[in-house]
């Protein structure tokens, strides 16, 4: 971050408290200039209005000490919106309305609201509806933009994927944590105690039950904040030291204190734990087969006729036994039963056939070289499997892991080469 603009941002932070801390709303004059980012306007009124909806969707009670809190936070945020959507626009990237329509669908999904209420209910707080999906749009234009220029360059070699895979069985057996995050970093110690005060404010309100997705989503400065502050599954050398012992000192369902890090103010809410290994990831089904070959002859009925004559057999078999037991009587061939297989290790053809069919279900007729074969599923049992993710699976997340790290320094790159004048 240029000298200019971290002055610059210390200069706004103080003066937009001073606009909304000290006058009274019919007072305010929201048509002034806040600030220029690069060549575009970011006026008072832009930023009131998102101090309004933050406070709003946060559920923190609107006072002139909340403003003062919230208004940093704010504006470092949409000072960023700018950037990103400069740089989008410099790119040709851009977003549908249907995909914003889904983005707000997933933040009702992720705050446990009834699918089309958010926007209604903001409106009846005064709040503009177009705000959250402009907000949301910007998250999902970066997200493209950021994975459009970065994804290509990501190259994820064997000697990586073998080193996370060693990692993950070494793992087997060590507590594993589901989390979300709020992280409210501190780019400069004059503002620390500011920072901590929101950060206490975050944490009043979710003590009284204000959902983490939302708070996360309106405050973490995090690229978690998109997904509701969501880290996924966590581990030993996964996080922070500092981290992981907060962690283990609550159980699911509960939050951290506010703590600081070595970059900033965090909160931890913890979903979910388990034990590494033990986590019933699949399902293997294993079955008993009953099997009967119906030779074709070189002289003799059509074949249709004999797809009839199985058909017939195979009707009204209660049992394995009473199937085979038809098949013996038409001098079928009837094969010794299949002791229990599971279904991924039986030949493509009998996969096909037996995958769909339930207990006592009893296949249609297919071709093998020189017969017909029917077979009926005896018994079925779905094993739960622990297994270690697929070489593919892990290069995808690791892929994901460089996309967020160079993500990151991506803004931080658009920061420091910002031009951003505040005129307030």
């Amino acid at each position: 971050m240029s000298p200019r603009f971290l002055a610059s941002y210390l200069i706004a932070a103080l003066a937009v408290v001073a606009t909304f801390g000290g006058r009274p709303a019919a007072a305010q004059q929201t048509d002034r200039i806040a600030a220029v980012v690069n060549d575009e306007i970011l006026s008072v009124s832009d930023v009131e209005a998102r101090v309004k909806m933050a406070i709003t969707l946060s559920h923190l009670p609107d006072n002139v000490d909340t403003r003062r809190r919230v208004v940093p936070q704010v504006l470092r945020k949409l000072i960023d919106e700018r950037l990103q959507a400069q740089e989008a626009k410099r790119l040709k990237i851009t977003v549908s309305k249907a995909e914003i329509d889904e983005g707000v669908g997933n933040v009702e999904r992720q705050n446990n609201m009834p699918k089309g209420t958010m926007l209604a209910n903001l409106s009846k707080e005064g709040i503009d509806p177009e705000l959250v999906r402009q907000q949301i749009g910007s998250d999902l234009l970066w997200y493209r933009l950021a994975s459009g220029m970065l994804q290509p360059t990501i190259h994820v070699g064997e000697e990586e994927v073998n080193d996370r895979l060693e990692t993950l069985k070494a793992r087997r057996g060590k507590p594993e944590f589901l989390v979300a995050e709020i992280f409210l970093p501190v780019d400069n110690l004059t503002h620390e105690e500011q920072i901590r005060s929101l950060g206490e404010r975050l944490l009043d309100q979710l003590q009284q039950g204000a959902p983490f997705p939302m708070l996360a989503g309106q405050f973490s400065q995090s690229a978690t904040a998109a997904n509701g502050g969501s880290m996924g599954w966590v581990s030993e050398g996964m996080i922070d030291d500092e981290l992981l012992d907060q962690l283990k000192q609550i159980e699911p369902g509960h939050i951290t204190p506010l703590f600081r890090s070595a970059d900033g103010f965090r909160i931890l809410g913890l979903v979910d734990r388990r034990i590494a290994g033990t986590e019933l990831q699949a399902t293997e089904p294993s079955v008993v087969l009953a099997s009967m070959l119906l030779p074709v002859p070189v002289k003799g009925p059509p074949k249709e006729a004999l797809v009839a004559r199985a058909v017939q057999i195979s009707r009204g078999s209660a049992s394995c036994d009473d199937f085979e037991a038809k098949g013996r009587q038409v001098g079928a061939t009837v094969l010794e039963r299949t002791p229990m297989a599971k279904v991924s290790g039986l030949p493509a053809v009998l996969q096909r056939v037996v995958t769909p069919l339930p207990v006592g279900g009893v296949s249609p007729p297919f071709d093998t070289p020189d017969a017909l074969q029917v077979v009926m599923v005896c018994s079925r049992t779905n094993t739960a499997v622990a297994e270690l993710p697929s070489r593919d699976q892990i290069r995808r997340i690791l892929e994901s892991e460089r996309l967020e790290m160079m993500t990151q320094r991506f803004l931080r790159n658009l920061r420091r080469a910002a031009f951003v004048d505040i005129r307030m």
